[in-house]
């Protein structure tokens, strides 16, 4: 199994280490993390970013992986993905963990999956106290779930911008964040990942939750 966890910022950082202690104990097969981000744990982080050392997001966290869980294998891709990477990052059969703060690279990766016959997709975001995770299934050129952007309209067509395109100052002025939603998208998106992947049994392809009300709410819905 080869899984692919696109950002280790606030969600996946969390999500990490959760998947990696679950891969190695729990499941029989073979299992590949293809870590892939272009940024650096810095001082600043630290407020809800799990990590252990400064430096490269991708090499610090995959030698913490490989200390941990010997049976994994892992790679690190210290990038970001954009529309000419993403054919390096992504292969047909990938289970993909999309954990990025901006709707163009969501955009980069649906479309570049809908192109791919068979993928699972699993993308997670939030607001400061809510968000949201989508599940798109993709199997013998059929899609059995949403894409990303089918009913996301700032996701088909984003207004933002990839971090690669923006400046160092840019980059650090992001949204307040909060470490508990953080931990909600991330532990969502582990559900998922065990519903859609391991049982493959699909409960919903999309799940909404806010952390003021500690409220879910999960919708089937329809592919476009």
């Amino acid at each position: 199994m080869r899984i692919v966890v696109i950002g280790l910022g606030g969600v996946g950082s969390i999500l990490i280490e959760r998947l990696a202690r679950f891969l190695n104990y729990s499941v029989d097969t073979k299992s590949e993390l293809v870590l892939v981000d272009g940024d650096m744990y810095e001082l600043k982080n630290m407020e809800r970013q799990e990590f252990i050392d400064f430096g490269k997001k991708t090499q610090k966290t995959a030698y913490e992986i490989k200390v941990q869980y010997n049976k994994l294998k892992v790679s690190p891709i210290p990038l970001f993905v954009d529309a000419a990477n993403i054919g390096n990052v992504i292969k047909e059969n990938d289970v993909v963990f999309v954990c990025v703060d901006n709707h163009k690279t969501r955009n980069i990766i649906s479309e570049y999956a809908r192109n791919v016959p068979n993928i699972v997709v699993i993308s997670g975001g939030n607001e400061l106290l809510d968000g949201n995770v989508q599940i798109y299934v993709r199997k013998g050129s059929k899609d059995l779930t949403p894409h990303l952007g089918a009913y996301h309209p700032e996701i088909e067509t984003p207004k933002d911008r990839l971090p690669s395109e923006m400046s160092c100052e840019e980059l650090a002025n992001s949204e307040p964040q909060l470490y508990f939603t953080n931990l909600w998208v991330a532990t969502i998106m582990c559900s998922a990942f065990y519903n859609a992947v391991i049982k493959n049994e699909l409960k919903a392809s999309e799940i909404y939750f806010d952390l003021k009300h500690m409220a879910t709410i999960s919708h089937e819905r329809e592919v476009k």
